[in-house]
Order: C-alpha cells, then structure tokens, then sequence
C-alpha cells in the first residue's frame, strides 16, 4: 500500500493581499504561469474547486462551485488577474456542486462557450440520474427545510458556546443557500465531446481527456502538457470520495490511463493541490476497499458485520490522511462508502 504523499509546495503563489480575497469562500494559488487553483473552503453545503487559466485573449475556468454567489466572487477575482472575457468554462461533470454557478459566466460573457462531456449533458439534463443535473435542483430545495428545521433545534440542545456558534453559521448558510437554489437558472453545455480532444486556446494547448469511466460515467480531465498540470474534478480528490454515482472497480483502471499522462501537479475537485504521486494513493485506497468487501462477502460476512470489520481493516492506513475536511472524514463516510461498494461490485442486484 502507498504511503499518503506530503503536501505539495507550489510553484508559485499569488501576493499576500489577493489570498485575502473571499477567503471564506476559497484561497487562490498559482500553480503554473497563468493558471490558478480556487481551492474551496469548507461550507454547510460544499463547494468544488474551480480552475482558471488565462490565456492570450480570454480565460477558461473549469468548473463554477455550487452557487452563484461563489461563482460570482471568483469571477471578480478573476478581473483582478486579466481583463480578458471568459470565454470557455468547462465542466468536469454533472454533480451539482460543480456546475451551478454557471450561470454566472453565461450571464456576463453572452458568447460563453460551456463544454461538458457528453455523458455530463446526458445526466444534466436526465431526471433520476445521481446527485446533480436540473432535476436535482428541485430536490435540494425541497431537502433543505428540514435540514434547516433540524439545524435550528440542534442550535437550542447545543452542549456548547462553540457548538451553538457553529451550527448557527451552517444555519445561515443553509438558508441561504435555499435562496439562491429559488432563484437559479440552470446553464446547460453548450458544446460536448465524445472523445479526447485538443482546444488550441490563445496560446494555450489544452487537452480534453476521456480516459474512462470513474466518479461517473462522463468524468473529464483537463490537462495543460506544457505546463504539466491537470485538473480531475472528482475523480482525484484529497478526501473521502463519493462513490454512489461511481464505478469502483472501472475508476482503478482510469487511474492507471491517468498516471500515464506526463503530469506534476493536480488541481482536484475538493481538497489542496495534490502532487502526481497521490494518483497512487488514491488508487491504493479504492483497491483496499474494493478487494476487502470482496473478501469479506467471500468469507460469509454480512453487510453489517463488514462496515465494522473493513472499517476498522482500512483506518490504520487511511483514516488520518482522509480526515482532514470536515465534511469529508473518513469515519463519517465510511460505513456509507462500504455499502455502495457492496451493491455495485459484490452484489449489484
């Protein structure tokens, strides 16, 4: 098993004063010449990271966060960096928190190109497909109220001032977030891709790569080869990943494609700018997981019995290293983790 990579020092870093902006909704670094990381901070309601590259006549961002409002602040970030228009935005996938600042972009830069996978258009715009895509907006708002309902009671039974003080700042957030869900409009791809291919944009070579299936069926890599830096969405992550809308065993071999790529830095969908060498981490866990509910099952273990024993099989080797965001720790996810595994590898009916 692989050993959990050190941080990765960047390149390069944006001044002191401009890290300072909307530092509650992301920090930004410059990980190559004109190309910055929005690593997301930790919210009720998650944010993704998002990608920007400049180039010599607009700028690309990859991925909009989850709200407008997030959106919104990167994109007056990214007047600060160039007075270029956006004229590309690219969505890794489908889940929500990836693509619902779009309209941000569409509403400033009218020409805005959105570029997806097909697959990503497909569960964008499919009803009942996973955690995102238009139907899904529907279904947050109709969530939230209770979530909201919950956090104010869990704010009275409080145990503690710092408690009390962080379940009120998830209850704004909350509501919040339910305000700008009422109101949101919807910005769908605008161009897709069926198979790998290559924007020439402004100077840049940026290469779009399907390299299988992993975190969905529609998982786009965005990658920079002169600069050597790729950006993965969800499928590379530095915590607990979601596997519901997943193929476990079929994201091991996508892994593989993407280690052959000639790479340095990665710009994930959640969690800090990761090193090449955490690819293999990464796979590392998934593998573990995978062949321990297999042989768990084999060994006549129930479901139950196996979200304790792989549970407690896996954390000497990656509960530390999957813990460090709140709302990805390893303990919280899982038990859940383990029972999706179980029905899409060992027994899918």
């Amino acid at each position: 098993m692989s050993e959990h990579p050190p941080r990765l020092d960047l390149c390069c870093s944006l001044p002191a004063d401009a890290k300072a902006v909307h530092t509650d909704l992301f920090e930004l670094n410059e990980v190559a010449d004109g190309i910055y990381a929005a690593i997301a901070a930790p919210q009720y309601k998650i944010n993704s990271n998002a990608a920007i590259i400049l180039t010599n006549d607009g700028v690309v961002v990859v991925d909009s966060h989850s709200k407008p409002s997030a959106a919104r602040a990167l994109q007056q970030h990214i007047q600060s960096l160039s007075k270029q228009p956006v004229r590309t935005l690219i969505n890794t996938h489908f889940h929500w928190d990836h693509w619902q600042g779009n309209e941000v972009y569409a509403k400033i830069f009218p020409e805005l190109s959105v570029i997806t996978s097909e697959r990503t258009q497909h569960n964008l715009t499919t009803p009942g497909v996973g955690v995102g895509g238009v139907a899904f907006i529907q279904q947050q708002m109709e969530a939230l109220p209770a979530e909201i309902a919950q956090l104010k009671d869990d704010i009275v039974r409080a145990a503690s001032a710092a408690d009390k003080s962080r379940l009120e700042t998830h209850l704004q957030q909350a509501e919040a977030f339910l305000e700008e869900l009422r109101g949101l409009n919807p910005i769908l791809p605008t161009q897709t891709v069926a198979q790998s291919m290559t924007l020439n944009e402004g100077g840049r070579e940026i290469q779009l790569l399907l390299l299988g299936r992993a975190h969905t069926d529609g998982d786009l890599f965005i990658y920079l080869p002169k600069e050597k830096v790729i950006v993965t969405g969800d499928a590379v992550v530095d915590w607990m990943p979601f596997l519901g809308d997943g193929y476990p065993e079929e994201w091991i071999g996508t892994l593989d494609a993407l280690e052959q790529v000639d790479f340095t830095h990665m710009i994930l969908g959640h969690g800090d700018v990761a090193p090449k060498s955490h690819v293999s981490f990464f796979r590392s866990y998934l593998t573990d997981l995978i062949n321990a509910v297999k042989q768990a099952a084999a060994d006549g273990a129930t479901l139950a019995d196996m979200q304790t024993t792989v549970a407690e099989q896996l954390a000497p080797q990656y509960e530390q290293a999957m813990s460090k965001y709140p709302l990805g720790r390893y303990r919280d996810r899982i038990e859940a983790t383990i029972e999706i595994v179980y029905h899409k590898v060992v027994d899918p009916h």
